[in-house]
């Protein structure tokens, strides 16, 4: 017998620093092809000029890649999404355009994520939270360097530092993995939403059974804090039958 994947529970949103700012991320909610389940999520890089733009056509480029072939493979979609943030910056004439992007697919053979930036993807189940992406930030590599833990860097400016991000008219690193779930949920978050848990229990002691409890408890808690950015969330749950 052969399995398909279904989605259980789907949710998204995206709110700006607030009601002066412009929101400089975009979201693609699950789209849902013949075989597979595609979000993604994207942050307009901060101080750059155009990022909201980037984001959006990041997104967009997305949507349209899979629509016009729902077997294409993530690398080519970031490809495609490099290409047109050059043909825009261009047209345009500015060149300081750049995001980050985080594109998760689920098929029946697993789960594929591919990543440019510190926008991050989550693997829930149950009580456990599974950070699946790594940024790509100067605070990263003074972690991975070993010099510093994690959390004597915790709050640290580096941590806002891009190593590697969509930039017009620059070459970007994709970073790929590929996992063995069959069931569980994706989340992906922005750095304006995850920044505000880092080092904290996001999931509550019911678990990830409800996953729209989960992500409108993390807006919630940004909400009544009050956001120091932009801030995004994309996630779905699924299952293998």
């Amino acid at each position: 017998m052969e399995h398909h994947i279904e989605i259980v529970e789907s949710i998204a949103f995206s709110y700006p620093k607030n009601s002066i700012k412009k929101n400089e991320d975009a979201v693609l909610p699950a789209v849902v092809t013949r075989d597979a389940i595609f979000i993604a999520l994207a942050d307009g890089v901060g101080g750059s000029i155009g990022g909201g733009k980037a984001s959006n056509i990041a997104v967009l480029t997305v949507r349209e890649e899979i629509s016009a072939n729902p077997d294409v493979s993530l690398r080519e979609i970031y490809s495609k999404v490099s290409k047109n943030i050059n043909i825009e910056a261009e047209f345009q004439s500015n060149h300081d355009m750049a995001t980050t992007l985080v594109v998760c697919k689920i098929t029946r053979d697993g789960v594929e994520i591919a990543n440019v930036g510190d926008s991050r993807a989550y693997y829930a189940l149950d009580k456990s939270l599974i950070r699946l992406t790594r940024d790509h930030t100067e605070k990263q590599e003074v972690i991975d360097s070993g010099v510093f833990s994690r959390s004597e860097l915790k709050g640290h400016f580096s941590g806002s530092r891009l190593t590697n991000s969509l930039r017009a008219d620059r070459d970007y690193k994709l970073d790929t993995a590929e996992y063995d779930f069959s069931t569980g949920s994706i989340i992906l978050m922005t750095d304006g939403l995850y920044n505000y848990f880092e080092g904290s229990r996001i999931i509550g002691n019911n678990g990830a059974d409800d996953l729209l409890l989960v992500c409108s408890n993390l807006k919630k808690k940004v909400l009544k804090k009050g956001p120091n950015d932009d801030f995004s969330l994309v996630a779905v749950k699924f299952i293998r039958v």
